[in-house]
Formats: C-alpha cells, structure tokens, sequence
C-alpha cells in the first residue's frame, strides 16, 4: 500500500469528519485538530459548546476537568449517535466517582467511528469503498475544591487512532479551574452565588498522532467562560453561559448558551456554537435523566440522545454518615471517660469520708457524703455509710445530754438506713428521755415528734410550723425553743441558696424557674430581705432578652445595614445557623470543630471546650458540638465540685445547661448543687 494512498484516504477522512462541524470552522482549523476537540454530552452540546464555567455533570472531564468538584453523587453518562447518515457514528461513555474526602474521580470513554471511505491507487481507481477509521480517547480525570468557591482539575487521556490498519496512539492532559469570583472576593449574597467562572486548558500535554512518517499533534486550546446559573422564580431556573475558545493557530470561536428549567422535571435549553445554532431537551425523573440535542449542521441536521443516572448516596450524606461514626466513637470515648473518672472521684471521696467518720469527725463526714450524693446520688453504699455516720453522731450528742440533736441524728440514721435496729433502739431511749424532762403532755409529745421527724427528713415548713405550736402551748419548752430557731436558721440558710440560684436562672435565660424558685423563697421565709431586689432583677433580665428578641426580629425584616436598629443584643440570644454561613466561615467552623476532636483523642479536654465554645457560638447547630460541650462541662463541673470549689462548678454546669437545655443530667446537677451549701451547713450545726 503505497504512501500516496494513505495520504489520499487520510485527506478523504479529514474532509468528512470536517462535515459534521460549521463551515466556517472547517475552513478554520483547515484539519488541524483532533475530532474530540469539538466536546462531547447532550447537553452541553445543546448549549452550543458554552461550558467551561457551566460543566457540573461527568462531562467536566471534557469540557473543564475542575467541575468534576462539584458533584455530588456517583452519576453514569451515555450516549450514541449515527451522525448525518454518512457511516459517522459516536460513541460516549462517561463515569463519576465523588468522594467528600478525597474529590471527585472521572473516567470516560469516546470513540468516533467512519465506515465506506473510498481508498484509491496512484491512478485514482478504487481499489476499497469500505475502508474504515476509529479514534478512541480514554480519559480519568480527578477534580477537588480549595477553599469553598474554588474548584480544580485535570484529565489524563490517551487518543488512539486506526486508519485502514494504521494505528497509532499517545497521551495528552487537560487541566481546569473554575471559581465563583465575586464570593472569592468576600461578597456574599445570592447573585455571587450565581455567577461561576471557567478557564480550561485543553492539550497542555500535546497527543502527538503518527500514522506514516510524520506526527500530527492534536493543538493546545484554550477556553474561558462566564455563567450565570440562578433562580428567576421559586420553579424557574436560569442558567445563562458564553465560552470564549482559541486554539493555537486557529481564530477564535465563540460560544453561547442558554437553559431553562422548569420545577427541575423539564430543562429547554438553545445555543450557537460558532455560529452553528443548537437546542435541546432535557427531561428529570428521579435519579434518570434524557437529553436530546439538535444541531443546525450544514450538510445534514444532527440528532442525539443521552442517558444519564445519578446513583448513590450524596457527598453530603456520607460525609455525614461518616462524621456521624467518629461522633459516636466521640461519644462513647467520652462517656467511658466521664464514667471512669466520675467513678475514681466518688471513690476517692468515700474513702475520705470513711476516714473522716473514723476520727468522729461527723460534718466532715456527712459533707463528703452530700459531695457524692450531688455527683451520683444512688451510688452503692452511699446510704448505708450515712446511717452509719448519722448513727454515730446520734451516739455522740446523746452522750453529750443533747437529746433532741441526737433524736434528729437518730431519725436521719433510719431514713437511710429503715432497718438499723441500733438507731430504733437509741430514737426511742432519747425521746422518752426528752419528754420526760421537759414535761410534756400527750398532745405536746405528739406534736414534737412530728415536728422533729419533720426537721430530720428536711421538711423546714412543717417542722417550723409544729415547733412554734409547741412554743405557743408551752412557752418554756427549752428543746422546742433551740429547734425553732435552728430551723428558722435553716430556713434563711436555704433562702440564700435559692435566691442565688434564682438569679443564675434569670442570667440563663430560664426565667419561669427563676420565679418558680422564688415563691420558694416566699414560702420558707416571706420577709427575705433580698426577695424585691431578686425580683426586680428577674424582671430586667426579662426586658432585656425581649428587647434582644425584638431588635433580632426586626433585623431580620430590613434589607439595608443603616436601618438595623442599634440595640445592643447579648451574644446568647444571636443564635446564627451553619447552613446561613458564608462558604469561608462553614469552613472555619468545620475546621475548629476537628480541632476540637482532635484535641480530645490527646486528651487535652481544655482544649477541646476553647475549640468547641468557638463553634457553638458562631453554629451551635453545627453535628453534636452542643453535645460534646456539654458533656465536657459536665466533667469539669464535676472535677470542679469534687474539690470543693462550689461556684465554679455551678457556673460550668450553668454553661452546660446553656448549651443543652433540656438535658437532665445538667438541671440535675445544679438543682443538688444549689442545695449543697445550706445542707452542709445545717450539718455542720450537730458535731
């Protein structure tokens, strides 16, 4: 077969491949580039080529590698077409793998195919009519986004040809960039949004083709474009797009597109692609797509059709998935932790009051005990360690001639304890001895027995109620008289408690508990001399969270930065969500809260909470950092409690609450621990 007649059948080929394009472009590139130089995929296609800063399907490993970022499930593509009834046909098979880690994976297959090529001798006879020639490209592209509004790629391929037994095959690359530019310049509104920007180069690496003797290079090109891609109503979306091509040697070409879709069931969409006017059609049923693409060519209209399917979960949901599995894994690291240190700390603080009964240290005791009892109030042992220390008191006092201190221990002994005998035994020996001394009739004995029962279980009302009857009755009732005046002692000592929790109610925005504690207050002594002002109080911080809440509201109607009212608003009640975020602060967020994580597995636990405190106030919806807040103050709280260093922990457990509202453990630890302090000191009154 001789050299002249693979030149002649070589320029035959080249002549009908340049039919499927404009004329204008045949004249341009004289043949000069490669078939697959003119894209590929119905839709992109229909939009006349205008796609570089469009490509948000697997075609981006065509068009611009770096849209390849921005899918966001595993989509198929293909398409055949038989191209103007001249023996054209191609084929297009594209695949995309995305991966919220690692980015997004392409691999596509195009092969263009022409049958019944005349091959003639170096006398112009025909000596083949069927000869046929099939370029095939393999392409594997990867795409990843930087910084949230930038988007890059490239694409690995390889182009082979095969003339009439001739073949020949080499590699090329494409690289890609595409931006949302007004948002990389810090703007943020719904227009930045929209407007994307695409620059593709395509052959950086040249596939050089040689059939014969010499090498025909597929040139370098160059594409940058411009698109608009936005909502114009709540169902109509609009996507407008210009491409500007120029390959070396070559003039160059413009391109324009147009889509509109439609409740993203219906896409209309029309082009021209230098020149070459083009539309289509694209349908949207569930996860199946169907394109159609009409092309005004100049020989012959083309047609074609597409298939594409979405499959998978998205990038959203396995990335959730995902953090989903290392926040359980979080959590029960941080649950196993807070179990065993909770654990040590009871255990350490049992033993030291083990130590401390051991000495007849008794309020020493009995405060360790009430420490245990806010930390785990059904821990094992607890209650028959405090009969025990009750019981020794008891034991104590009685010898000492106080006889209703010891009744009161003795009673306290068997509330905990319903089956020591001993303490029945003594409670019994020392009333009788009471009542004896201090005369007292049958009605006078019953009423003191049940205003003592009252005081030892804790009921201050009934007990300060019983005991000034008594006084009433029999004025010179010594024992009655001391009573009432450590219960009334009492009863001031838990006032003070209350009205401090109330106003930490008040400061944490809960203010129906603040007055609920309050009428507490009214009730064990109604002439506290701190009731108006705590009321007063409650009542400002009411005003100030409604006029937080108002100027938040209000915000929110206006459009125009002047006209947001200058109210200063507590940073407590601004409670901004993830999704409402600019791309550059999610990023930040996502950022501190693995931080966080991070610092957790190194058990550097401070640091977690500086992280994650960051996180809750600019996102407090962001995964479970209100959980694992909480759960950290918690522990702190706990630590803080365990050495005595009462209000610290009450203002972590404030914070936990702040952060979980609703969460049990924190109300509950507060609620104790509110109470700790007048409990240790009404204690404290019987050594």
């Amino acid at each position: 077969m001789t050299r002249h007649w693979l030149k002649t059948t070589g320029l035959m080929t080249i002549l009908a491949l340049a039919l499927t394009t404009s004329q204008t472009s045949a004249l341009d590139d004289g043949g000069g580039r490669s078939v697959f130089a003119r894209g590929a995929g119905e839709r992109a296609l229909a939009l006349g080529g205008a796609y570089v800063a469009v490509a948000d399907d697997p075609g981006a490993m065509i068009w611009n590698p770096a849209g390849l970022a921005r899918l966001d499930r595993k989509n198929l593509y293909a398409s055949h077409s038989s191209l103007i009834g001249l023996g054209f046909s191609e084929q297009l098979g594209l695949m995309a793998l995305p991966s919220w880690k690692l980015g997004t994976f392409g691999i596509g297959f195009r092969r263009f195919g022409v049958d019944g090529i005349e091959g003639r001798d170096d006398r112009g006879a025909i000596f083949d009519d069927n000869l046929k020639d099939s370029e095939t490209e393999i392409i594997m592209g990867y795409g990843r986004k930087i910084g949230g509004v930038w988007d890059v790629g490239l694409a690995f391929k390889y182009q082979h040809q095969n003339l009439a037994g001739y073949t020949d095959g080499a590699p090329g690359l494409d690289i890609g960039v595409m931006v949302k530019p007004l948002q990389a310049a810090g703007r943020q509104s719904r227009i930045a949004d929209a407007i994307n920007l695409g620059i593709a180069v395509r052959n950086l690496i040249e596939p050089n083709i040689r059939l014969d003797e010499e090498g025909v290079k597929d040139p370098t090109g160059l594409r940058f474009g411009l698109a608009y891609d936005g909502d114009l109503s709540q169902n109509i979306h609009l996507l407008v797009s210009s491409d500007v091509e120029k390959t070396r040697e070559m003039d160059t070409r413009i391109h324009l597109g147009a889509e509109a879709r439609l409740m993203d069931l219906l896409a209309l969409r029309m082009g021209s692609n230098s020149g070459m006017m083009t539309a289509g059609v694209g349908i949207h049923v569930g996860n199946l797509a169907v394109d159609y693409t009409f092309e005004d060519n100049p020989l012959e209209t083309v047609h074609r059709f597409g298939l594409g399917m979405t499959f998978g979960k998205s990038n959203e949901e396995n990335r959730q998935a995902s953090l989903d599995a290392q926040e359980a894994e979080l959590q029960k690291k941080l649950a196993g932790a807070f179990l065993r240190e909770n654990q040590n700390r009871i255990q350490t603080i049992m033993g030291q009051a083990q130590r401390a009964l051991d000495q007849g240290d008794f309020a020493e005791a009995l405060g360790k005990i009430e420490t245990v009892r806010v930390l785990e109030p059904g821990y094992a042992g607890l209650e028959d360690l405090e009969a025990e220390v009750f019981f020794e008191q008891g034991i104590a006092l009685e010898q000492r001639g106080d006889l209703s201190g010891a009744a009161i221990s003795f009673q306290r002994c068997l509330a905990s304890n319903p089956d020591h005998a001993q303490a029945a035994v003594h409670l019994k020996t020392v009333s009788a001895r009471s009542n004896q001394i201090a005369a007292r009739s049958d009605v006078i004995r019953n009423l003191f027995n049940s205003a003592l029962g009252a005081y030892s279980r804790g009921d201050l009302i009934p007990a300060r109620d019983g005991f000034t009857r008594i006084l009433e009755m029999k004025p010179n009732d010594k024992e009655a008289d001391a009573l009432l005046k450590s219960t009334l002692q009492t009863l001031e000592l838990r006032a003070d408690s209350l009205i401090e929790q109330a106003k930490a109610q008040a400061q944490a925005g809960n203010f129906s508990e603040a007055r609920s504690t309050l009428d507490k207050v009214r009730a064990m002594s109604p002439g506290h001399s701190s009731l108006a002002q705590t009321t007063a109080f409650i009542t400002e911080q009411e005003h100030r969270a409604a006029d937080a809440e108002e100027a938040i509201r209000l915000a929110d109607q206006k459009t125009s930065e002047n006209s947001i009212p200058s109210v200063v608003v507590p940073m407590q009640e601004i409670k901004p969500s993830f999704a409402s975020l600019s791309a550059k602060d999610q990023q930040e967020v996502a950022d501190l809260y693995k931080r966080g994580m991070q610092a957790v597995e190194n058990d550097r636990h401070d640091d977690a909470i500086r992280y994650w405190e960051l996180v809750w106030s600019k996102a407090p919806d962001y995964q479970r950092v209100a959980q694992n807040l909480k759960q950290e103050y918690l522990d702190k709280g706990m630590e803080a409690f365990a050495d005595g260093r009462l209000e610290q922990s009450i203002e972590i457990w404030e914070k936990a609450r702040t952060v979980a509202p609703d969460d049990s453990k924190a109300r509950g630890y507060l609620a104790r621990a509110y109470e700790h302090n007048s409990r240790i000191r009404e204690i404290k009154g019987y050594q």
